[in-house]
């Protein structure tokens, strides 16, 4: 196997639609920040039209972006599986009740983060200014930080679950690597 360390020309070559980042990051913040206030019911139902359409825009441009890289490349395989837990949150139907309603628009707001992650590593627009194991480790935290799978807990007891994430599988052992992407 061939170690290419090359990365794709930047979205904006490609398409001069490039998402807008910090846009969907603040309407993903106004759910997960900590110090958030619950929307109102109207509100509510505004932001999570707003995440679906954020959404809809970045998913197909991070998923052009990681079918740009090698088929055995971590980072490509890791967008791949955000792109198809968004597809599955934008398939879900919450309950009609406002706590259901709020729990998804949250889990539409993490995905919104994590493909702009995504969009980020693989666009190349945020340079890495770590070495590569520390960029790894950084890319482990921020995924698990953010991800339901690996952040689930016991409701009466608050432990983590510890439930398989092949996203973090994969991450971790880029970064078991010393941080090497295509091994």
């Amino acid at each position: 196997m061939t170690t290419d360390t090359t990365h794709p020309p930047a979205a904006e070559e490609h398409d001069q639609r490039a998402p807008d980042i910090e846009v969907m990051r603040a309407a993903a913040r106004r759910l997960l920040a900590e110090d958030a206030e619950l929307p109102s019911d109207e509100d509510l139902d505004r932001l999570t039209l707003q995440l679906r359409g954020h959404l809809m825009l970045v998913l197909p441009v991070v998923e052009e972006l990681a079918d740009r890289f090698p088929e055995d490349d971590v980072p490509r395989a890791c967008a791949h599986a955000a792109v198809m837990e968004a597809r599955t949150r934008l398939g879900a139907e919450p309950r009609q009740a406002l706590p259901a309603r709020t729990a998804h628009a949250q889990r539409l707001a993490r995905s919104v983060n994590a493909l702009c992650d995504h969009y980020e590593n693989l666009s190349g627009e945020q340079p890495d200014v770590l070495d590569p194991e520390r960029a790894a480790l950084l890319r482990l935290g921020n995924h698990c930080v953010t991800c339901p799978t690996c952040s689930a807990h016991d409701e009466t007891t608050g432990e983590n679950l510890n439930l398989t994430c092949t996203t973090a599988g994969l991450l971790l052992a880029e970064y078991l690597r010393g941080g090497d992407r295509h091994q």
